[in-house]
């Protein structure tokens, strides 16, 4: 369905509409035929693509936004080159729990047939096998070879207890892959007299979001159980980057549970 036609349909419709998968996928195949090109590759699905599109659109003319064809971000591509590179999903049984699924990541990783595959979330999506909230997770202690969380610990109100929670379900030596939005120049900034959504927006960079990382971020991971280890943005060679439409702010950390809290 195009932008001119879900412009006339209702807002309650329309969001309706956007979780049908016959729909959703209808919509991917026509957009993603409509950037066919040779500038850009998307790593998440393979297309070759002339273009980016921003959130929303059909059209789009981006360098670095939402891929047309399979709707991953440039942060999912940053993570999936990740992954790859790194060799994190090949070799051993591994099971994985992906913290707030986006449905082409997830779609990717339950593929793997070396990978037990569980996502949560505190909503039904393509891609969540349960409904959970991360500060109380329901599964047992040192469960999980791997955890992925992409984007969600800026909506905890308490992280700590969401990241003391991720450490319980580990196994010793387990490895996380964690990110966030954050700014490199300044400690963390948080307010809970914020609660506001426009005062979210204004100060922490979002309406959901409840804080904005910082420098430290490393810190609190440590102060949690992990061993934690920065890999920038700008990491990855320039080249590569652009090809496959990444952001150099889209920041990971590589992170390993220890045996014993710090």
């Amino acid at each position: 369905m195009s932008s001119a036609a879900l412009k006339i349909v209702p807002a309650g419709l329309k969001r309706k509409l956007k979780r049908i998968p016959f729909i959703v996928g209808v919509r991917l195949t026509l957009r993603g035929l409509a950037h066919t090109g040779f500038r850009y590759r998307c790593n998440c699905c393979g297309w070759k693509l002339r273009a980016f599109v921003e959130s929303g659109q059909f059209f789009g003319a981006s360098k670095n936004g939402y891929c047309p064809r399979c709707d991953a971000k440039a942060r999912h591509r940053r993570l999936w080159l990740f992954l790859n590179k790194r060799g994190l999903l090949s070799g051993s049984r591994l099971r994985l729990l992906h913290v707030g699924p986006w449905p082409k990541i997830a779609s990717l990783l339950s593929g793997l047939d070396n990978v037990d595959y569980v996502g949560v979330d505190i909503q039904w999506m393509p891609g969540v096998t349960t409904l959970a909230d991360i500060r109380s997770l329901p599964f047992d202690d040192a469960s999980f070879d791997a955890l992925i969380c992409v984007h969600v610990l800026e909506h905890v109100v308490d992280d700590r207890r969401a990241l003391s929670e991720f450490r319980r379900i580990l196994k010793p030596g387990a490895w996380a892959v964690i990110s966030v939005p954050m700014r490199l120049d300044q400690p963390t900034l948080e307010d809970p007299t914020v609660t506001d959504p426009k005062d979210r927006k204004r100060v922490f960079g979002e309406e959901g979001h409840v804080r904005l990382y910082g420098n430290d971020l490393d810190r609190r991971l440590e102060a949690s159980g992990f061993a934690a280890r920065f890999h920038p943005g700008n990491e990855v060679e320039p080249r590569l980057a652009g090809f496959h439409g990444l952001r150099d702010t889209d920041h990971m950390f590589f992170c390993t549970r220890r045996a014993s809290p710090a």
